[in-house]
């Protein structure tokens, strides 16, 4: 089963780390945008994904890493969509 884990605050990124699995994904929003500035050792397989928004309301829209991807809400929706669940980590 697939989950999408969708984190808003860096530290709970930290708590919500040991359950990742291959295929999983997460999704950084509000402060949590922060951790998408550095590049990241996560588990083989797991999607990363980033709100453009947010990134933008914190001016840090041209500083993500390159494993991370920019979404905006219509494509953070789709996401939710496409994995058997979602997780919030708020």
């Amino acid at each position: 089963m697939k989950t999408l884990y969708i984190i808003n605050q860096p530290q709970k990124s930290e708590e919500a780390q040991p359950y990742f699995a291959e295929h999983d994904g997460i999704v950084l929003i509000e402060d949590a945008v922060v951790l998408a500035t550095r590049e990241t050792k996560q588990p083989h397989g797991l999607k990363q994904y980033v709100l453009e928004e947010d990134l933008i309301a914190r001016g840090l829209h041209k500083k993500v890493a390159s494993d991370w991807e920019v979404v905006n809400y219509p494509q953070f929706v789709e996401l939710t969509l496409q994995y058997d669940k979602s997780v919030s980590w708020l």
